[in-house]
């Protein structure tokens, strides 16, 4: 990172500006597809969750439509779920209280506070939980209007990029999303030197031209993940 950056934040705390912007981000796109699947799984045979799953590399074992569900969404023992990736953004956004300002604060809290209501409730339905989207939303409208220091509000930005990427990248969304996002992570990363591992960078440029991009290859996608996840030396 630049001087004036590292003065600024210390690297802990820039580990967890990072990973609060992937936890808030992992959710919010968790539930956007989930979604969609939801609709999916309503119109076709019910085991779409399956494909759902598979796509997150994830080896928690549910047996049906309606343990994935209340798994997916609430179980704080798997790391991948929505509840235990919400206690984790919101770990790291008390501790950066001061840096994101206790109203973006609270959004991650009431976001928090909704889902574990929900979970006491068994509720299935995702659509019962567009609270969480919209406080999500408001999340980053926040982090907008009241971080005024640049290197804060980039390093948020720089790991929602990442998370998604990761996620575009998983459920097969067209090249043009991914090479945006792509682009827009790397100028977010202009004023930190050193944030982005220059071998990985130059892998991905060559990876994430259009015509290479192959989506439903699993070796690319494979060595795609794995350079998008080690790109920010954080």
């Amino acid at each position: 990172m630049t001087a004036s950056i590292c003065n600024a934040i210390s690297a802990t705390k820039a580990n967890r500006l990072y990973w609060l912007g992937r936890y808030a981000e992992r959710v919010y796109l968790s539930l956007h597809l989930l979604r969609k699947f939801y609709d999916k799984m309503i119109d076709g045979s019910g085991d779409e969750y399956l494909d759902y799953y598979k796509r997150l590399d994830a080896t928690t074992v549910y047996p049906d439509y309606t343990s994935f569900m209340l798994g997916y969404m609430y179980d704080t023992k798997n790391p991948g779920s929505l509840v235990s990736g919400l206690e984790l953004a919101n770990d790291n956004a008390i501790v950066l209280r001061e840096e994101i300002m206790s109203e973006t604060l609270s959004y991650i809290q009431l976001s928090l506070v909704k889902i574990k209501a929900a979970a006491a409730e068994g509720v299935t339905n995702i659509t019962d939980l567009q609270n969480i989207t919209d406080y999500l939303l408001a999340f980053w409208g926040s982090a907008d209007e009241r971080i005024y220091d640049d290197g804060v509000r980039d390093l948020l930005r720089v790991g929602k990029l990442v998370e998604n990427m990761d996620m575009h990248v998983r459920f097969d969304y067209p090249f043009y999303r991914i090479a945006e996002t792509y682009e827009s992570l790397k100028k977010c990363a202009d004023d930190f030197d050193g944030i982005l591992d220059p071998v990985i960078l130059e892998q991905l440029d060559r990876l994430l031209d259009e015509d290479c991009y192959q989506s439903e290859d699993t070796e690319y996608k494979f060595k795609l993940l794995k350079y998008v996840n080690h790109l920010v030396l954080l």
